[in-house]
């Protein structure tokens, strides 16, 4: 099974993705970790040749679940994967979800690099810019993968799809997520 999974930040993408990975015993990547090169003085972005030869030695795998929000660049895990689920919250609830988790984030390290006011700036406008108008572009792109596409509204229609995942998988038959 091929899953990728898509939505903006603080959508719950790396949870989900994480757990549909765990109950169907497949490797885990984030395409955060491809497009960013990790450093002390600050990430930088990778260059666009090196991202498309990480990720296309990742999608030659045979199975896999590939989270993040870069889709522009992600073709090679679209066209690979067997399902595309898209996290679809409605934007009070990204807000809600995002100061959440700066919430936990403050309380756990004041250290942590994403635990300050600047990061959580940050992560608002990315979510913003999400919804004004990289939303519109990601749907625009996945018309052509229609036939695998999950849309995820709510908590609800999230946690019945992952059951759905892992008990499938759990009995060796193909994981047909549910709409």
């Amino acid at each position: 099974m091929r899953v990728f999974v898509t939505g903006p930040t603080g959508s719950g993408k790396s949870t989900f993705a994480g757990r549909v990975a765990d109950g169907a015993a497949l490797p885990l990547y984030s395409l955060d970790d491809i497009h960013w090169v990790k450093q002390p003085g600050g990430d930088r972005r990778r260059a666009p040749d090196e991202r498309l030869a990480m990720l296309l030695s990742l999608v030659q795998q045979g199975g896999w679940v590939i989270e993040g929000v870069q889709f522009k660049w992600a073709d090679p895990a679209l066209d690979s994967a067997d399902k595309i689920v898209v996290l679809d919250i409605p934007r009070w609830s990204n807000t809600l979800r995002i100061l959440r988790r700066f919430a936990r984030r403050r309380r756990a390290s004041k250290e942590n690099p994403r635990a300050t006011w600047t990061a959580l700036r940050e992560e608002l406008r990315w979510s913003s810019d999400y919804y004004r108008y990289e939303r519109a572009l990601l749907f625009e792109k996945l018309a052509r993968y229609r036939e695998k596409v999950i849309e995820i509204h709510d908590e609800r229609t999230l946690r019945r799809a992952l059951a759905h995942t892992i008990v499938a998988t759990a009995i060796g038959q193909p994981a047909n997520l549910p709409a």
